[in-house]
């Protein structure tokens, strides 16, 4: 059963996937879809598509969010040999520290005011509590105090984050860099960087081009949130690899949604051909407004430079890039057969 619902809800994750939704039921007993697919790491719609099969075959229920039916306890336990529903805590995501709590309210109500998100950029605003969290993330692993860092597209306004934690420590940042298509968002970032005195460039610059020749090899540390696609991450991360001292140890901060195994061989791969070694990958880390195509989430994965980084993509780029671009590609494809 498990195998033929994940062949006709066209789930990558296979049968397995398919169990790992009915177990996060049966654990919860009553649950949201939007819960479960945050749990299982999957988006929202790929978790209704398994449920509606389920729901055909009289498994589940969305009485009080999704549950299971008699007939569908029965199957988990008979056939699954699922019987226990305590939980343990698992190492989570850090939570924002107290004595921060009142800059996380002056970076929410910068943040209120930012532009709209472009769904054709594949932009979903991180929450505030969020973006902070990245920049205590990124000072805890000495990616911020005197160290140059690059921000490759910033429609969460991570760099203004950098810049108010920053001030609230009272450390010196070294070159701060933002590299942005977004118009809207330049010119955002520059009145907050005056407004607030923060010490950030902020650079008009579509990344399907190479980034300034005066940033090549000159940071210590890249972040980046990049589209969603596989061909999103392989350019944004050649494009912070291109930035980096040619050296060991430099790192990078990615916020990539979590992909079916197939697709994550093929997303680590890549950074590993680029002279990356994954060294801390976090899921649920980053949460986003309404983002259903990341089920609400996504993992913080940091990097380790092993050498003289190499990048995928240079030049300038021609391929698909954003969601959008790769759905016009396959509608071309389809109408051309």
């Amino acid at each position: 059963m498990l195998h033929e619902v994940a062949i006709q809800a066209r789930l990558a994750e296979g049968a397995e996937g398919v169990r790992r939704i009915l177990r996060t039921v049966f654990m919860a007993e009553q649950i949201p879809v939007r819960n479960v697919a945050q749990e299982v790491g999957l988006p929202v719609p790929v978790v209704a598509a398994v449920r509606g099969e389920l729901e055909k075959r009289g498994i589940l229920t969305r009485k009080g969010g999704v549950s299971l039916t008699g007939k569908g306890l029965s199957v988990v336990q008979s056939e699954l040999g699922l019987s226990c529903r305590k939980r343990f805590a698992r190492p989570g995501v850090p939570p924002i520290p107290v004595v921060l709590k009142d800059l996380c309210g002056r970076f929410a109500d910068i943040a209120e005011r930012r532009p709209e998100v472009d769904v054709k950029l594949d932009q979903s605003h991180a929450t505030p509590e969020t973006v902070l969290r990245r920049a205590v993330y990124l000072y805890e692993h000495d990616a911020l105090e005197g160290r140059n860092l690059l921000v490759l597209g910033d429609d969460d306004l991570t760099s203004v984050a950098v810049g108010l934690l920053a001030q609230h420590l009272e450390i010196v940042l070294g070159q701060v860099v933002v590299l942005e298509c977004d118009g809207r968002l330049v010119d955002f970032l520059g009145v907050i960087n005056e407004r607030e005195g923060l010490p950030i460039t902020v650079i008009a610059r579509d990344l399907r081009e190479d980034i300034p020749g005066d940033l090549c090899g000159q940071m210590d540390v890249f972040f980046t949130d990049p589209p969603y696609t596989l061909s999103g991450l392989s350019l944004f991360v050649s494009r912070g690899a291109s930035a980096l001292v040619p050296e060991v140890g430099k790192q990078g901060f990615v916020s990539f949604g979590r992909r079916s195994p197939d697709e994550t061989v093929r997303a680590i791969g890549s950074l590993i051909e680029m002279g990356f070694a994954p060294v801390e990958i976090i899921p649920g880390f980053n949460e986003y407004v309404g983002a259903q195509v990341l089920g609400g989430v996504s993992q913080m994965i940091r990097l380790i430079s092993t050498g003289k980084p190499q990048p995928l993509v240079t030049g300038t780029y021609h391929g698909a890039l954003y969601t959008a671009d790769l759905k016009r590609r396959r509608q071309g494809d389809r109408a051309s057969h």
